[in-house]
């Protein structure tokens, strides 16, 4: 099976010397340079490493050095442990793609396919693949891929429910709808659904519309119409299974989760009476005026986050302040949770959803 990669394999081990300045470097320094680019791939081979291992390794060599040839080693050395790999089959195709080898690269993402490929978006928005984005071949690969796509879908949008253990109030279980970030599993939420039980509400974690691998969906990046639709579902969904206290919907969600919460919230105020936006981050369609009037909405995020994401939650804070009740929290984290969170959101909760 080596003997078929030997010659792209030569070059991805002698690609070494495009990262590095030998004019300068003694013999022995090279020769402990050659040996540390060649070592790792070598190393885990004589481990007997299996094909995730090689691409784990192959990823790191490109996301961290930008060396694709490098990276290449390792894809084809995790293609010759699992000749059925499907990703070590794509990763070897879009790394070609970046270094121009188009024909050798649409016969490897062909071998995903053979293989199961079906992961629609990942291709279609694939960097690594714009100089091959225009030819037949791939546009013939990529509807093909996007057929297979639909099977492996049913579950993006989907709902997950969680009630709490007691009796519900006379007017019915307020709710809380999470939208989860951007690769996750909305319905994988047993942890937030422990916590923001306790606040006697319904729990409905939902699973973003796009999926982009197993256990990994996002929200649309184009628009929220999909993310309310999913939202009206799983909230008719739980009609039917608890009393429900319409007047009662709070929107809570994380990132690209908790862009989409204010854009519900913003399009739709007659549906939700407040939400809870924890670092909002992501793709952003002009807001206009706000009609959104009277609803209890707090907004979290962390010192450290990213310039555009704290602009971006500015924004909200702005565009939501004029008629609402605002409040605003910080930590003093990055892009993610609060450490106190399990203390921290259910109280927010329960301040949006009694207030």
């Amino acid at each position: 099976m080596l003997k078929k990669y030997f010659p792209l394999l030569l070059l991805c081990f002698t690609s070494f010397f495009v990262y590095a300045n030998t004019d300068k470097l003694t013999h022995d320094q090279i020769s402990d340079q050659r040996w540390s680019a060649f070592s790792d791939v070598a190393e885990l081979y004589l481990k007997n490493a299996n094909a995730n291992e090689f691409i784990s390794m192959g990823d790191h060599e490109k996301d961290k050095w930008g060396n694709y040839p490098g990276a290449l080693s390792y894809y084809f050395m995790a293609l010759n442990k699992n000749k059925k790999s499907i990703m070590a089959a794509y990763q070897v195709g879009a790394a070609l793609a970046y270094l121009e080898i188009n024909d050798e690269a649409i016969k490897y993402l062909n071998i995903a396919y053979q293989n199961g490929f079906w992961q629609y978006y990942l291709m279609k928005e694939d960097d690594e693949l714009s100089l091959i984005r225009k030819t037949n071949a791939y546009q013939t690969l990529l509807e093909k891929v996007k057929v297979r796509y639909q099977s492996h879908v049913t579950d993006a949008g989907k709902a997950k429910i969680f009630a709490p253990s007691d009796h519900p109030p006379k007017a019915g279980w307020p709710v809380v709808v999470w939208l989860s970030g951007y690769g996750t599993e909305g319905t994988d939420s047993q942890s937030l659904a422990d916590a923001f039980t306790e606040v006697h509400a319904i729990f409905i974690g939902i699973n973003g519309t796009e999926k982009l691998n197993d256990h990994s969906f996002r929200w649309s990046n184009n628009d929220t119409t999909s993310t309310n639709d999913a939202v009206i579902a799983a909230l008719k969904q739980a009609e039917t299974q608890y009393p429900v206290n319409k007047n009662k919907v709070v929107l809570m969600g994380f990132s690209q989760g908790a862009l989409h919460t204010a854009h519900l919230l913003a399009d739709h105020p007659n549906l939700y009476s407040g939400a809870l936006i924890i670092s909002a981050g992501g793709w952003q369609k002009n807001m206009q005026k706000s009609t959104v009037n009277k609803k209890n909405i707090i907004i979290s995020y962390g010192k450290q986050e990213a310039e555009s994401n704290r602009s971006l939650d500015q924004n909200l804070i702005h565009y939501f302040s004029l008629h609402n009740n605002v409040e605003v929290h910080t930590h003093n984290g990055a892009h993610f949770f609060d450490n106190s969170w399990e203390q921290a959101y259910p109280n927010y909760l329960i301040k949006i959803i009694n207030d």
